[in-house]
Formats: structure tokens, C-alpha cells, sequence
């Protein structure tokens, strides 16, 4: 489940996150693409799989050295297969596409900096609600409500001492017409910002009785977050 969903909680804070980080999409369809693209060689050569996995891992390594922000990121990529050719130049085997090898190592190093991204923000937020005297808070948001359900909205609420959450979501139901709203529990560690999702608390179709199951949602005792 992504990160982030309908009416704002009483006493709650806004602390909207921007959504997607300025990558260009034609950047993100590559790298998904090199990913799948790996995927038949499982069946087909489990042995250059394997040796792809590694090669990948271990470019990732490099990427966290030197592609602390994504602009270092993007400009690693338009490095192409020479990412790969010139780091791993000993480890490339007949069979494995440094190109591919490259931009699997990228996809993996945005999505932990997209992460990270979103971490810092929540922490931010719950810094801000904690300074206005706020017992919860919005920390992250993605989509508006006011599009849903025809564009996917999602928010993430908690409390600003614990960091239980609740994520909130809408999403259109299977004629795609009408809004079906979503409750998940989720943790904020309130240190680092890491965010860990539980279960389902329930679906709904009903704004009046989502409003509900949104404040129950709050005023429920705290569950143990999920073991790692």
C-alpha cells in the first residue's frame, strides 16, 4: 500500500508532501522496464540471474556513495551501460546487459531516496504540529480529494506524541464511478520517520460513515506496531 488519504481529523495539522519527485517519466518507464526485463532470467539462465543480482547490488552500493540527492542520481543514469561497464568491467558475463544491469541499480536507489524523502517530511510535519500543540497531524498527502475517485488520494494521519497513524485512502470502486474509502493502521517511528503499515481497519462507501470510522479510528486504543 502506497503512503498517504479524506477529511482531515479534528485538531489535525496539514503537512502535504509534495508528491512525486521531479523525474523525468520517460526516465522512471525505463528503469521499470530494465526490472522486468530482468525477471526471464530466472527461468531461463537462473545462473545469470544470479549474477546479475549481484552486480546490481553491489552498483547500488556505489549509487549510495555518490547519488545522495536524485539530480546525482539522474546524471549517474544518462551515464547508460557505462555505469555498469566501467564499475563492474570484471563481472560482466556473455548474457548480462550492462544497460539493464545500470538502470536496476538506479530504480532501486530511487525508491530508497524517495523513501528517505518522504521520512524527513513526516518528521517535519510532526515537528510542526508538535509546535502548534497538536495532538495529530496530516504528515503526508498524495492526490486531492476533491479529484477522488478518479485520481487516487491518499493520506496519512497520526499522533504526535506516539506516531500510530492512520492512512487513509480513496480509490474508485469496480465501475469506477463511485468512491470507495479505505482505513489502514500504520506506525511513525518518531525518530527517524520510517513508516511501518498494519491491517485494514475497514472499507466504507459512505462520506458520513467513513467521517465516523475515521474519528473511531483515532480514538482506538494503540495496537503494537508489526515486527519488522
Amino acid at each position: 500500500m502506497s503512503e498517504t488519504g479524506s477529511e482531515p481529523g479534528g485538531g489535525g495539522a496539514s503537512g502535504a508532501q509534495p508528491g512525486r519527485p521531479d523525474i523525468p517519466s520517460v526516465v522512471l518507464r525505463f528503469w521499470d522496464e530494465a526490472e522486468a526485463r530482468l525477471f526471464p532470467l530466472v527461468m531461463a539462465r537462473p545462473d545469470l540471474y544470479q549474477q546479475s543480482i549481484s552486480m546490481i547490488q553491489r552498483l547500488l552500493g556505489r549509487l549510495r556513495e555518490t547519488c545522495p540527492d536524485l539530480p546525482a542520481l539522474i546524471a549517474a543514469h544518462e551515464r547508460g551501460g557505462g555505469l555498469a561497464a566501467e564499475d563492474l568491467a570484471s563481472e560482466l558475463a556473455a548474457g548480462i546487459r550492462p544497460d539493464l544491469v545500470a538502470a536496476a541499480a538506479c530504480a532501486m536507489r530511487y525508491r530508497e531516496l524517495v523513501a528517505s524523502q518522504a521520512a524527513h517530511g513526516r518528521l517535519a510535519a510532526l515537528a510542526r504540529a508538535r509546535a502548534e500543540g497538536l495532538s495529530w497531524a496530516v504528515v503526508q498527502e498524495t492526490g486531492s480529494p476533491d479529484r477522488a475517485p478518479y485520481v487516487p488520494y491518499q493520506r496519512i494521519e497520526a499522533d504526535v506524541a506516539s506516531g500510530r497513524a492512520v492512512i487513509v485512502s480513496i480509490e474508485p470502486d469496480e465501475t469506477l464511478s463511485r468512491a470507495v474509502y479505505r482505513l489502514d493502521e500504520g506506525w511513525i517511528d518518531v525518530l527517524t520517520g520510517g513508516l511501518r503499515i498494519g491491517d485494514l481497519i475497514g472499507t466504507c462507501r459512505d462520506p458520513d460513515e467513513f467521517a465516523t470510522a475515521l474519528r473511531q479510528a483515532r480514538d482506538a486504543p494503540a495496537a503494537a506496531p508489526p515486527q519488522a
